[in-house]
């Protein structure tokens, strides 16, 4: 059971009490078996640990089998990278610069399918690339790679690509320094909601029979008989349980070879993790997200248009620091702010980011140099039953789970139905749900600008989505993500509005309170460092 082999694949990606009988809050769903009789020390045929997207769609599509599953995540769902991405549903067409056809292809199947089996939380947008004399990639190169990108989207292609001249380019996005453009080249991706997205999926699959236990952290994990037995403790109590199962799936993210570790001490997955930073900003284009390349290294990263705001990033930097204590780092919040303002002179870099924020890219290790070049296909260890996730994209999400879910069916011999999730849409009117409950829950709150939260929003949470603290809503279930100090001022609100429904005192209120604003301090801390460090210096 413990001998490990590695399968290289190509796929791109990318308030319980866990001493209670581990099972759903939701009951059983479609698909799932009896539970009656349930309780501590059950055996499940699937353990996965990690409530990221990977681990929360490994759990949705056993979980629409038949199977009995329990998923573990010492954090909320999606607090790991799967919150701090670019937010893009893509077909990866910087990846076609290194040759990765058949990541892309695939990409780009699932970015159809997730357009119209999750249209509530993926939707279609239009990118430019603008051409400078002597800047970036060529036109004759981009428009050869949007050709074989058309030609890999096939049917699924969401409309034709075209070139325009430097006149049509300005009238479409006023922003773009003028100076030395040559026009600009038009296409087509998509962008998502990544942590809502990602508690959909989980919720879904607690829908069709999983349990979820968020802030219950895996500890000990051994094997026995032909499955294996976990030990866990909910982070906030310390209240202990166990639970059998015949398969794991090891789905941690950048934890992945720890939790791989509690089985095999010595063992090393082959991660190279990488640090992705990303800025807010004030909205500068109109509509389009901006593909833009670096000067200083050559780098692809992206203007993205979130309302009344701009999502720039990500850098790519090698970073062997635990990932929970990863932030962003001085150095790559300038390397942002000025490659930004070079493109839109409007932008001043000395001018603080509204946000800055980082999250650890789990790469399964190959052989380039620069983090960047490093491949995005994901890699499957298997130990005995069970598997360990390195790599990916979240493009891929289900179509990896498809595979990882057919695996553990072989290996342990399940009798489990067909994959479902190809052709079962993610429920939606989560706004039609929030809207029902404001009759009872009438709060509302302008945080900043054009942001604002609802009573009803942050009940919502609680009740239907698993959020057990403060950051959980601000972060994870709102737009207030988007500004500091939209979070700083819904702070106290919030955590009042929340405080009823988790039994919170004045006491644990003011701790939430204060956990989030230490972490807001903290963020502004590296802003102003990296305000004053010379310029060109990342």
């Amino acid at each position: 059971m413990c001998r490990g082999r590695e399968d290289e694949e190509h796929s791109e990606l990318a308030g319980d009490d866990p001493a209670a009988p581990l099972e759903s809050r939701a009951g059983a769903g479609p698909g799932a078996r009896d539970r009656r009789g349930e309780g501590r020390g059950l055996t499940y045929d699937l353990l996965v640990v990690g409530g990221g997207i990977q681990g929360a769609a490994v759990a949705r599509d056993a979980a629409l089998r038949g199977l009995r599953v329990v998923l573990l995540d010492r954090g909320d769902l999606a607090s790991g990278t799967s919150s701090r991405s670019s937010k893009l549903i893509h077909g990866g067409i910087r990846y076609l610069e290194t040759g990765q056809f058949r990541l892309v292809r695939e990409a780009l199947h699932e970015r159809a399918l997730l357009l119209e089996l999750a249209p509530e939380y993926v939707r279609p947008l239009p990118f430019l690339i603008p051409h400078y004399r002597g800047e970036g990639r060529s036109r004759l190169a981009v428009r050869a790679g949007l050709a074989l990108y058309a030609a890999l989207a096939g049917k699924q292609r969401l409309a034709d690509h075209r070139t325009v001249g430097s006149t049509e380019a300005l009238a479409l996005e006023p922003a773009l320094r003028p100076d030395g453009l040559l026009g600009a080249s038009l296409y087509w991706d998509a962008q998502m909601d990544d942590a809502q997205l990602c508690v959909a999926v989980a919720i879904d699959a607690e829908r069709a029979g999983a349990a979820l236990h968020t802030y219950t952290e895996l500890v000990r994990l051994v094997p026995e008989g032909s499955g294996w037995r976990g030990s866990f403790r909910d982070v906030d109590t310390g209240r202990e349980g166990e639970a059998e199962a015949r398969s794991v799936v090891n789905a941690a993210g950048p934890w992945a070879e720890d939790v791989r570790g509690l089985a095999r001490p010595s063992a090393r997955a082959g991660i190279r993790r990488t640090r992705g930073t990303h800025v807010v900003l004030p909205g500068f284009t109109r509509e389009r997200a901006l593909l833009l390349s670096a000067r200083r290294d050559g780098r692809v990263f992206f203007v993205l248009p979130w309302g009344d705001f701009s999502l720039v990033g990500t850098t790519d930097v090698d970073d062997g620091t635990a990932p929970e204590r990863v932030k962003a780092h001085p150095e790559d919040i300038r390397y942002l702010l000025e490659e930004t303002a070079r493109v839109l002179p409007r932008h001043n870099p000395g001018q603080p980011p509204l946000r800055a924020f980082a999250g650890v890219r789990s790469l399964a290790h190959g052989s380039a140099i620069r983090p960047w070049a490093n491949s995005r296909e994901h890699r499957i260890v298997e130990d005995g039953s069970m598997l360990t996730l390195i790599g990916g994209k979240y493009t891929t999400h289900r179509s990896l789970a498809e595979r990882v879910v057919d695996r553990v069916v072989r290996y342990a011999g399940i009798r489990a139905g067909v994959c479902r999730t190809r052709t079962t849409p993610l429920p939606g009117g989560r706004a039609k749900s929030i809207a029902g409950l404001e009759a009872r829950h009438p709060g509302r709150l302008i945080a900043a600008g054009s942001l604002e939260i609802t009573e009803a929003e942050a009940v919502y949470a609680v009740q239907a989505e698993r959020a057990r603290h403060l950051e959980d809503v601000l972060e994870r279930r709102t737009r207030l993500w988007l500004r500091a100090d939209a979070m700083r001022r819904a702070s106290e609100r919030v955590a009042a509005w929340m405080a009823p429904h988790l039994g919170w005192d004045h006491a644990a209120r003011d701790r939430e309170v204060r956990r989030v604003v230490d972490a807001l301090d903290d963020e502004r801390d590296r802003i102003e460092a990296a305000l004053a460090a010379p310029r060109g210096g990342a």
